[in-house]
């Protein structure tokens, strides 16, 4: 069923398929400037953290056996009982390989309200995987003859590279391809995620819990959210994220939060109906940078300094903060010294980068 904040049409899935890729892909955003209405889409980031999967089965001479190595391989096996040996036995001088496609996922982003600070989510975000399929191996390895055999559950899934196989020289086949992932209204996602996260909070801590003083045997009947301080004042931590960028130096400087970030958006309903929500923010730097280490040697305003350099490396005042709400490069720890620093007044910070520190050491969140 298409998700309310699916923007994804079948005329932007062809544009996307039939376009050439080509170095920091030009004609794709040229192709989505002409041919779209995301006239402005720029190119923004690249995973590329993706294992390689199975693609097509071909014969000994390259001709195709199958369009589908996984639909292929579970008519085999249904054919032969699940059994891999038997089938194995039946392929075993043939000479059939698999080919593979290795995936990268490439991030664009159209932002619809450039100038504007308090519009920080009003974006769409484009998702395209390039793809690019090489053979390098035999399905059915001549040497397996029933040691390290894979199971039935590996080939379904896909799992070929854990057993013994007939290896070559890789070989590309012909030229790597787009196909487009997903097209995300990012404003209305975090609307919605919003709103459901609130709906769960609420539920939760409406649950009735019983207490027993052990001692005193008295028992009290309450709710989940008594037994914790500020329940009903917290937040999704996925709209703190964005409303602390435009609160910060970092939306104050006018930087986009959409060009300095993407987000590995989910969206989970369980059998039981509960639906999830949520998201992973990911830097769109490309430039190394080390992580701090060892400030504890550090006195409070050296930290504040190495904090600083990071802003100039990444490009962007005040990125230090949302490196610490998200990977490795910028700790909790090292937040909070700051926090208490500025209270000492021992550094100087904004006023409202100060706000945003405080609010998040009052009620601390990450990804």
């Amino acid at each position: 069923m298409r998700k309310e904040y699916d923007l994804k049409t079948d005329a932007l899935e062809t544009i996307v398929a039939t376009t050439l890729v080509t170095t920091k892909h030009a004609a794709l955003a040229a192709a989505l400037a002409a041919r779209t209405d995301y006239r402005s889409a720029r190119y923004v980031k690249t995973r590329d953290e993706f294992s390689s999967r199975p693609a097509r089965v071909l014969d000994a001479d390259g001709g195709e056996v199958a369009a589908d190595y996984y639909a292929w391989i579970d008519a085999q096996l249904a054919e032969h009982g699940d059994s891999v040996e038997r089938m194995w036995a039946v392929f075993e001088g043939r000479g059939y390989l698999v080919t593979e496609v290795e995936p990268v996922l490439h991030y664009f982003v159209y932002d619809r309200s450039p100038a504007r600070r308090d519009a920080q989510d009003d974006f769409v975000q484009i998702e395209v995987w390039e793809q690019q399929e090489f053979v390098e191996r035999e399905l059915f390895s001549r040497e397996l003859k029933g040691w390290g055999m894979p199971s039935a559950g590996e080939l379904r899934r896909g799992s070929i590279h854990g057993y013994s196989v007939e290896r070559f020289e890789r070989r590309e086949l012909g030229e790597p391809r787009y196909g487009l992932q997903a097209v995300t209204d990012m404003a209305v996602f975090l609307d919605l995620a919003e709103s459901v996260w609130n709906d769960t909070h609420r539920r939760d801590g409406e649950r009735r819990l019983v207490e027993r003083n052990v001692t005193t045997g008295q028992v009290r009947e309450l709710a989940a959210r008594e037994l914790v301080p500020g329940y009903d004042h917290r937040r999704w931590a996925g709209r703190r994220f964005v409303e602390d960028w435009a609160a910060s130096s970092a939306g104050q400087a006018g930087e986009r939060i959409c060009t300095r970030w993407v987000f590995k958006t989910s969206d989970y309903t369980a059998p039981d109906g509960r639906r999830t929500m949520s998201y992973i923010p990911a830097w769109t730097h490309t430039k190394k940078i080390a992580a701090l280490e060892n400030t504890h040697r550090l006195d409070d305003y050296g930290l504040y300094g190495k904090l600083k350099k990071l802003d100039e490396r990444i490009g962007t005042p005040f990125a230090w903060y949302f490196y610490g709400l998200h990977g490795n490069l910028v700790r909790g720890g090292q937040l909070q010294r700051i926090v208490d620093a500025a209270e000492a007044g021992r550094i100087v910070l904004p006023e409202h980068d100060y706000q945003v520190l405080r609010a998040w050491s009052d009620d601390p969140y990450g990804f």
